[in-house]
Order: structure tokens, then C-alpha cells, then sequence
């Protein structure tokens, strides 16, 4: 019985840690420093360039199929898309999966209205990210205004509020 209640234990932590973002490297680059520029493409092969999208609000999201926390903020980054889009902003999900395969075997039952590209992990390393789902907000200038990691119930009323005060 104590085998029982130690694997239970064990299953709880497990899942709490992975909830509040699955791990993945060190520290993020801080707000108010120049977003990486990058390009990479998108599950069709056409290339998409961070700093050709300078003039816009960009809402980047490092995700993978396999976290539970990403798939939980689909649904909020399909909200924002729909909110903001019409407005000039640009929400990119950049999926962080070991293959494109992956990404379009879940697309067949999950909808992204957003742009989704695949990054062999270069991209992920220039942002340091250190764990997913996590959210940069970019600014008309490039500059990183503010990130999120993991994922929250609110998450939708803070990422309205910021893209709103960088559209001013």
C-alpha cells in the first residue's frame, strides 16, 4: 500500500510541474531587449521572417504537441488571433516537436487559426526557452515586451491588455 500512495505521489508532482510548463533550458532573453530575428517556415515550406513583420505586434508562442499546458492555450491564442488580427497583429506559434510529421498528424484534430511554423530547435535556443508554452509579446519595433511562461485561466484578459497598450 505505501508503494501505492508513493507512486500516486509521484504521478501528482509529476503532472504539477508539467502544468505550470513542461521544462526545457535556461533563462529567457528579458523584456525590453531585441526579439531574436529568425526565419523559418511554415508547414507548407514558406519561410516567414520575425523582422519583416517590424510595424506589427507580434504574439509568439514556443510549443509542442505533446505538452498539455500548449494544448490548453490553443484555444486562447485562436481567441487572440480572432480578436487582434484585423488589427495588424501576427500570432505565430513556433513548434519546438522532433518533426513537421507530428505537428500535421495533430492539426488533423486540433485547429490552429494561426500561422505555425517548425523550428528544429534553433530558434527555441536563441530565446533560451526553458520551458513551454511560452509566450513573447513583440512590440511594432522588435523589442520583447513581455513573456509568459506556462499557461493560465486569464491568460486571454493579460495578453488582450498588452497587445492593446502596444497598439496605442
Amino acid at each position: 500500500m505505501k508503494v501505492f500512495f508513493r507512486l500516486i505521489g509521484m504521478a501528482v508532482l509529476a503532472a504539477a510541474v508539467c502544468l505550470s510548463g513542461c521544462q526545457r533550458k535556461a533563462a529567457s532573453p528579458g523584456v525590453g531587449a531585441s526579439a531574436p530575428d529568425f526565419t523559418l517556415n511554415d508547414l507548407n515550406g514558406s519561410p516567414h521572417t520575425l523582422s519583416a513583420l517590424r510595424g506589427k505586434v507580434v504574439v509568439l508562442d514556443f510549443w509542442a504537441t505533446w505538452c498539455p499546458p500548449c494544448r490548453a492555450s490553443i484555444p486562447v491564442l485562436n481567441r487572440i488571433y480572432q480578436r487582434f488580427h484585423g488589427e495588424g497583429v501576427k500570432v505565430m506559434g513556433v513548434s519546438i516537436d522532433d518533426g513537421s510529421k507530428d505537428i500535421r498528424d495533430f492539426l488533423k484534430t486540433h485547429q490552429i487559426l494561426y500561422k505555425v511554423l517548425w523550428d528544429n530547435k534553433n530558434i527555441a535556443d536563441a530565446y533560451n526557452v526553458q520551458s513551454i508554452p511560452n509566450v513573447f509579446v513583440i512590440d511594432k519595433n522588435g523589442v520583447i515586451r513581455d513573456h509568459h511562461l506556462g499557461f493560465s485561466a486569464d491568460e486571454f484578459d493579460e495578453l488582450s491588455g498588452e497587445i492593446q497598450g502596444l497598439l496605442k
